[in-house]
């Protein structure tokens, strides 16, 4: 039984220590960027023991994910209570890591399962914690949940614009100035009713 466990914990040390060294790769050069080879060389283990604990790329990726969904939540939501303009709270969601790991990787990667599988994107719960006090301070009456998805919307729409662009620095640098903007925008609550209430819009192209 002693052996069993010792078994246990240096396989979950194993499988610890490549969502650590793919994390890394992945948010250095991407998800393309990144081979089995590249993991299995850099963590220095054999490849049998990455297939032990996963059954590709896209399953280790999937773990990353995971693990940097849960430290940005919980980064994001100790932000959005310690800080003092609720917008703070939205720029650490943010985070260079997240954009690239949780954003703009998962697009490709992994977006077209959530899709099909009929669940809710782990995002929102991020997003609705951030947004909340900010809509609570500058945007009375605004629906939570509507502005989480489309800010979703806007991240990914962020995210493609730099994976296709020929230079994504600088398309990261062009994005990041439109988020901080819109950002700014949210926290002026310009466009919006000062009573509580949301203001009346006319009707748009996307109405029936």
């Amino acid at each position: 039984m002693a052996v069993k466990r010792l078994r246990e914990r240096q396989a979950e040390a194993t499988r610890a220590l490549l969502v650590s060294v793919a994390r890394q790769l992945f948010t250095e050069r991407g998800y393309a960027g990144t081979s089995v080879e590249d993991i299995i060389e850099a963590a220095g283990v054999a490849r049998g023991a990455l297939y032990h604990h996963f059954a590709g790329k896209d399953a280790l990726f999937a773990a990353v994910y995971e693990a940097v969904q849960a430290d940005v939540a919980s980064a994001v939501l100790a932000a959005a209570l310690a800080a003092d303009d609720p917008a703070e709270a939205v720029n650490a969601g943010l985070a260079a890591e997240f954009r690239r790991v949780v954003v703009l990787d998962s697009v490709p990667v992994l977006q077209h399962k959530v899709w099909e599988g009929g669940r809710e994107h782990p995002e929102l719960v991020m997003l609705r914690q951030v947004l909340t006090p900010l809509v609570d301070a500058y945007l009375p009456g605004l629906g939570v949940d509507a502005l989480a998805h489309v800010a979703l919307g806007g991240l990914y729409g962020a995210a493609l614009y730099i994976a296709r662009s020929p230079a994504p620095r600088a398309a990261r640098a062009e994005a990041d100035v439109v988020l901080d903007t819109l950002i700014s925008g949210l926290r002026s609550g310009a466009g919006t009713g000062t009573s509580g209430q949301t203001r009346q819009r006319k009707p748009g192209p996307l109405d029936d």
